[in-house]
């Protein structure tokens, strides 16, 4: 299932809580607090300059405060076929990192602007827009290993040290600059940031010399160790800047946080020239990722569908394998999965084992109306892999849209076990609770909700709602009334 791009909708979104010029007043009306207390900072603490000491774990409290933030702001990208990919690729590369906790949690904003960054914590991100500037894995890889280099470096916090812990004003700044990029693009976010006391903040997002050398020489070999090609690394610089050049127009945002120049392409070009030169196939699956995205992106989806079959008809190959996922694909976004189900049960028959192929065609029968056939399809295809993500959320969706309802609860608690960091989960579930008229379980996924996108207030407030219907009943009541003192704790010591 394919999730439709709709400007005026994620204008709406971006702007819940605050709009751009609030972003820029929020940035510089933190500075003035630096001076005060540190009580008066409705941040996490983490040390102090003098200490030289930010600790691992608040870290963690700091980053899972600033996703909290992110989610508040932006639109993400939650298309599961498309996050399960990012998330195995980056633990494809995890082991081969020097992170020392390798617990990793990875976010998608849904934005066509190029954009990657690193938060403290455990936190990688990218814009959908990674994928439409890659060429091919192998690019789109070395930006993650050059991402989890900093973290495991902890760049971000030495950062913080050297600027006399500014962190509410630096991470203020990094949210903002993504905030403004991604809703309005480069041009836009650079200007306003200019235009304000923000301006600051932009010069302290950007790393050192010394972190991106350094973030570079361990991200290179990260690729290698992880069987990916080391020169992927300068060939995705040289393109960006050359891009960027040729476009006449302000960087795109990685470029502003992340600095490129002729002699850090040299740089990296010389620190991959150390390694064997290896032969790397081409991943087909990246490819198919990426005509997600531009599906997404498509002005219409009729454009997708006439793009992807022009393609089809002048490719061969695994290049025409992949014009035909993507064109199927385009055909269920445009409402006509007759279309798509013949040539994803085609590419499920050459390749049985393919999840990303199963994926498609299950989504093909359930656009379809082929509900038993869908829901067999499925489970068969959960034989293979029983934790899969993208496959368990579509057969969700298929329980529900059968009206079998608490077996769609069933496969969404489970999911929500699995993956509580995920709002668009527990939204999910949220919906089937309510249509099987389970008031207290919809209460209770609607307060994970909002706890996930920071909105307290909110997330409070239905577990109060929650704790009434309940009234004095055991062991539920005890169950709620401690969420409802965590997420109270929290808002206290973060002040949200």
């Amino acid at each position: 299932m394919m999730y439709r791009h709709n400007k005026n909708q994620i204008r709406v979104r971006y702007f819940i809580s605050t709009s751009l010029t609030g972003l820029v007043l929020l940035i510089a009306a933190l500075s003035p607090f630096m001076s005060h207390a540190q009580e008066d900072i409705s941040l996490p603490t983490l040390g102090d300059a003098t200490s030289g000491v930010i600790s691992l774990q608040q870290e963690k409290s700091l980053g899972q405060y600033w996703l909290k933030s992110l989610r508040r702001q932006v639109k993400t990208f939650d298309d599961p076929v498309v996050n399960q990919y990012l998330n195995d690729l980056v633990y494809r590369l995890i082991p081969n990192s020097e992170l020392s906790d390798r617990s990793v949690q990875t976010i998608i904003v849904d934005s066509a602007q190029l954009n990657a960054f690193a938060v403290p914590g455990g936190i990688v991100g990218i814009n959908a827009g990674l994928f439409l500037y890659a060429n091919n894995e192998q690019e789109f890889s070395s930006v993650l290993a050059h991402e989890l280099a900093h973290l495991s470096q902890r760049h971000f916090a030495r950062s913080v040290e050297r600027q006399q812990n500014n962190t509410p004003l630096a991470l203020a700044g990094l949210l903002a600059s993504i905030v403004i990029g991604a809703a309005a693009g480069p041009d836009a976010g650079l200007a306003v940031l200019a235009g304000s006391q923000a301006l600051s903040v932009q010069n302290q997002l950007s790393y050192s010399r010394q972190n991106e050398q350094e973030a570079d020489r361990i991200g290179i070999n990260t690729l290698y160790q992880s069987g990916f090609d080391p020169y992927a690394m300068p060939a995705m610089f040289e393109r960006m800047l050359q891009q960027s050049r040729l476009q006449g127009e302000a960087p795109p945002e990685y470029l502003s946080t992340h600095p490129v120049t002729e002699s850090r392409v040299a740089d990296t070009r010389n620190r991959a020239e150390q390694y064997p030169k290896v032969a790397v196939p081409d991943s087909l699956d990246f490819y198919e990722m990426k005509a997600r995205v531009i599906i997404h992106y498509a002005n219409s989806p009729n454009q997708a569908v006439n793009q992807f079959q022009q393609a089809v008809k002048n490719s061969t190959g695994n290049e025409q394998i992949v014009q035909q996922y993507a064109l199927a694909a385009a055909y269920i976004d445009a409402g006509n999965p007759g279309k798509a189900t013949p040539l994803a049960e085609a590419l499920t028959q050459k390749y049985p084992h393919n999840l990303i192929y199963r994926e498609l065609y299950g989504a093909a029968l359930l656009a379809e109306k082929k509900l038993a056939s869908a829901e067999e399809h499925l489970k068969t295809s959960l034989n293979f892999s029983p934790k899969n993500y993208p496959l368990q959320v579509l057969l969700a969706r298929t329980y529900e849209t059968q009206n079998r309802l608490i077996e769609a609860q069933s496969v969404l608690k489970v999911l929500t076990k699995e993956n509580p960091q995920r709002p668009d989960l527990w939204y999910q579930l949220a919906e089937v609770n309510g249509l099987a008229g389970d008031i207290i379980d919809l209460y209770r996924a609607r307060a994970e909700y909002f706890y996930l996108l920071g909105n307290f207030e909110k997330a409070q407030e239905n577990l109060r709602l929650a704790i009434k219907r309940n009234g004095d009943r055991y062991p539920l009541n005890t169950v709620l009334q401690s969420r409802m003192d965590s997420i109270t704790r929290e808002k206290k010591e973060n002040r949200f």
